[in-house]
């Protein structure tokens, strides 16, 4: 009898690490935001969440970016296999795709998958770039319509930072 409970006890811990293990507090990320995206600082304080359902667990970190002349910029991080956006990641970077409003192209970001969802009307415009397995950053802005500068506003994102904190 004595030989079962423990084993019990054994199991049950290695459960309870194996979770806490796979859990992330995106209050980690915080550190990682550069001050500025492109040129445009930092506008007010970060907001997060983590969130955990059903044995899954993920979390999600977004600052925003703005500047005297109305530019703006949203910088988001999640991570988690059922995160926001990852789904939709791994779906948009196996095409590529113009239209007259749109340009959906996949790219190399730094090493780093990438697509950019680019919209040519002059509406929101999306960079999605993998950091790491299950890890997706993404920079949402309608202030630039040009594929060259979207792709460079990642130059300011520790990518590299980024899918460090998550192992």
């Amino acid at each position: 009898m004595h030989k079962y409970i423990t084993i019990f006890m054994i199991a049950i811990s290695l459960i309870i690490v194996s979770t806490a293990a796979n859990a992330f507090d995106y209050k980690n990320w915080i550190p990682l935001l550069p001050e500025s995206i492109g040129g445009i600082e930092k506008h007010g304080d970060p907001s997060g969440m983590n969130m955990e359902k059903s044995g899954q667990s993920w979390s999600l970190l977004r600052q925003k970016y703005s500047d005297a002349e109305g530019n703006n910029i949203r910088l988001s991080i999640v991570t988690g296999s059922n995160a926001p956006g990852i789904r939709k990641f791994e779906t948009m970077q196996q095409f590529n795709m113009e239209t007259p409003e749109k340009n959906i192209k996949t790219l190399d970001i730094a090493g780093h998958k990438a697509v950019l969802e680019l919209n040519k009307k002059g509406g929101e415009s999306n960079l999605l770039i993998l950091a790491q397995e299950k890890t997706l950053v993404v920079i949402d802005t309608a202030s630039f319509d040009n594929e060259a500068d979207i792709i460079s506003l990642a130059e300011n994102v520790p990518l590299s930072k980024i899918a460090d904190s998550v192992n």
